[in-house]
């Protein structure tokens, strides 16, 4: 484990690799449901799953109403979607049927019916995200990740449904098109939403599509007419006219912002880093993504990962905690496919391993160890917590409210939000930064849920000074 925590400051220098996407079944697209399972509901909130041989399930997690009185819940052991049917409205100690939505579902994934939908990305609820309707499927921009999901056929259901999502070949500048054969048109799509039209035309040369603004080529779509239908690929951006834009996914350097002391996104030749600088160095909050290898999202300190953040790989491992220089150092836990561990790590190498196991009760520490280690607390409300604990409080990890907002970072002794973290609010919104005593303060990073940002430093939660 060492050796990949020291790996990751080497990735700057390294080439491009290609990750294969794991694919689900989906059980549900001709709305018949399979019911192999039972639950019963043992509190507001908890319940019991049994297969039809009897065999309880034990890893399971909570997912989304949306909008209707059915829970469903992700079997992670296995990667399976069920539906508790009418969750809510059934007496505590009353049982029901358990119905298979999707069977071999991937990390990246998202459930659907007809009032609503969720998207996952690496099993955590995206709260935040802009989107776009193609022809019954969505193309997908998670902020939070600055990545572009496409989501097969979401509004083709006609109940309930689920499937892995795949995630679109990087673009530093989040743009993507596709090609409609049947009606010969295109779409374009950056950071989740349809460019504007106006003022576009198109003309043919030889395989390629230049798309033109006001005469001038600004986008190039290669291959375009010999590209099968709705196959999303990044844009190339024009750079045969002084007039035309910087192609930032070849280009190196500052592309955007403030790369000296402010928040900018500098573009590597095989990677890019999007956040808060300080004298030329990457300082405060930020993303740094290795193309084909994997992305950090959280603290900054003179140009290496120090303090809270998560390492999320391509294929799905986690690296998450207290980083020092670029490696984990102090609490933290890992994820290696399907093996999870936690505890005290020193430079990189775990030292003192925490165990979590069901404790066998309804409320309070429901698993591991809740004083000084790492455990599961359920508060009464419908809020947990499953994190890192000392002195009996809160010290590092997920706080997840009953309303759906969610916070993931460091705590003080007072179980306030305090040092760094990211809080996903139910609505759309976001916050990603430094906090005190549970209130924005110092570098960060917000947008509501029309995508309106404020960048920069704040106090007793409001943004003081603009670095955008």
């Amino acid at each position: 484990m060492r050796f990949l925590i020291v790996f990751l400051s080497l990735l700057i220098w390294l080439p491009t690799c290609k990750i294969s996407q794991a694919k689900a079944t989906n059980i549900s697209k001709t709305n018949t449901l399979v019911s192999v399972a039972t639950f019963k509901k043992t509190n507001e909130m908890d319940y019991e799953i049994r297969t039809a041989s009897g065999t309880l399930l034990t890893n399971t997690m909570d997912l989304k109403f949306l909008k209707t009185n059915t829970l469903s819940v992700l079997d992670r052991s296995n990667r399976v979607v069920y539906l508790l049917q009418d969750f809510k409205d059934i007496e505590i100690g009353s049982s029901g049927t358990a119905t298979i939505l999707a069977e071999n579902i991937g990390t990246n994934f998202y459930i659907t019916n007809p009032n609503s939908f969720a998207n996952y990305v690496n099993d955590q609820y995206v709260s935040t995200g802009k989107f776009t309707n193609v022809n019954g499927s969505y193309v997908y921009y998670d902020d939070g990740s600055n990545s572009t999901y496409y989501l097969d056929g979401i509004r083709n259901f006609a109940d309930w449904g689920a499937k892995t999502t795949t995630k679109l070949p990087f673009s530093a500048s989040n743009t993507y098109w596709t090609r409609v054969a049947d009606k010969n048109t295109y779409h374009i799509i950056k950071d989740g939403k349809s460019i504007d039209y106006t003022n576009l035309t198109t003309e043919q040369s030889g395989d390629d599509m230049l798309v033109k603004e006001n005469g001038a080529v600004r986008y190039v779509l290669p291959a375009y007419y010999t590209t099968a239908s709705y196959v999303y690929k990044p844009v190339e951006i024009y750079k045969g006219s002084e007039t035309s834009t910087v192609d930032t996914d070849t280009a190196s350097g500052c592309v955007r912002g403030n790369c000296e002391n402010g928040w900018g996104k500098l573009q590597y030749e095989n990677g890019y880093y999007d956040g808060f600088w300080e004298n030329g160095k990457k300082n405060g909050y930020g993303l740094y993504k290795w193309n084909g290898v994997g992305k950090y999202i959280g603290n900054w300190r003179n140009d290496q990962m120090n303090g809270y953040g998560i390492y999320i790989a391509d294929n799905e491992d986690n690296i998450a905690g207290m980083y020092q220089n670029g490696e984990l150092n102090g609490v933290g836990y890992t994820v290696t496919g399907n093996k999870w561990e936690q505890g005290l790590f020193n430079k990189g190498t775990l030292t003192t391993p925490y165990t979590y196991s069901s404790n066998n009760v309804e409320s309070g520490c429901t698993a591991g160890d809740c004083d000084d280690k790492y455990g599961k607390f359920v508060w009464t409300n419908g809020d947990t917590f499953i994190g890192f604990f000392k002195g009996g409080k809160m010290h590092l990890g997920t706080y997840n409210f009953s309303n759906g907002d969610k916070y993931s970072g460091t705590f003080n002794a007072e179980n306030q939000f305090h040092g760094f973290g990211r809080y996903f609010f139910e609505g759309g919104g976001y916050y990603g930064g430094e906090w005190v005593n549970g209130m924005y303060e110092g570098k960060g990073y917000y947008h509501d849920k029309d995508y309106k940002k404020q960048v920069g430093i704040w106090k007793d939660g409001s943004l003081v000074k603009s670095l955008e």
